[in-house]
């Protein structure tokens, strides 16, 4: 079975390093986010509270989660900028564009979305179909919102003095909210990403890098048209007949 190369090894390396991050900074905000998680803490710092003999099993876990909650938003914020400043001269050639625009697009996108997920029939696709690229576009956005409200906070010590209160907590209110966002649009993805019809593009990101040209055909039809015009596949076919 002849296979393209579908994700470059620094896409595929970067995808797992803020994903691991990402999920590093939910899972270390939950406690300050809502008290209903404070168990959370409490059961990481129990251990270290019995080596520091400080009885104190919360404030040490709340003390843990909020060190790796900081230097997970640092990591993410320098792999994003990374990856970034690498990406903008390929940010034309980047698949999270689309394939047409205006309201018809969306429509059309959206029901190719329910022929492929619901109804389990081939679909008009790019690499990416409509609600992968909103919910890339959405991550974008909340992880930049993220990253920006959480450094501001981190050091809002500095300078406390010019920050109104009532823009203190605006600040710490749109944080609260990307995060909440953030972990939302994060859950979905990983649901629609095992689904059966999803399983060759998780193996492609995952392990191999790598689609079938058939499967691409069935069922990233645009994205198959590129390929030809890009004469990807056309070498490939070549090199089969040889």
């Amino acid at each position: 079975m002849k296979t393209v190369k579908a994700y470059h090894p620094l896409i595929m390396t970067t995808h797992k390093f803020i994903l691991i991050q990402t999920i590093t900074l939910i899972i270390t905000g939950l406690p300050f986010f809502s008290k209903t998680f404070s168990f959370l803490a409490y059961y990481v710092g129990y251990p270290a509270s019995v080596v520091l003999k400080n009885n104190e099993p919360l404030i040490t876990g709340l003390m843990i989660f909020r060190t790796l909650h900081w230097v997970s938003g640092f990591l993410l914020a320098l792999t994003a900028f990374i990856f970034a400043v690498v990406m903008l001269r390929r940010l034309k050639e980047l698949s999270i564009w689309p394939e047409k625009w205006g309201i018809e697009a969306i429509k059309d996108g959206i029901k190719q979305m329910k022929l492929h997920y619901v109804e389990n029939k081939p679909a008009k696709f790019g690499k990416y179909n409509i609600g992968q690229k909103a919910a890339a576009w959405a991550m974008y956005f909340f992880v930049t919102a993220l990253i920006v409200t959480g450094f501001i906070l981190v050091y809002k010590n500095i300078y406390i003095d010019a920050l109104s209160l009532r823009t203190a907590e605006l600040i710490t209110t749109l944080h609260s909210f990307s995060f909440l966002m953030l972990g939302f649009i994060l859950m979905v993805h990983v649901l629609f990403a095992l689904l059966p019809s999803n399983l060759p593009a998780f193996k492609a990101m995952f392990q191999t890098g790598e689609m079938s040209i058939e499967h691409i055909k069935k069922h990233h039809i645009y994205w198959y048209e590129r390929l030809k015009k890009q004469n990807i596949i056309k070498e490939e076919n070549k090199e089969e007949e040889k």
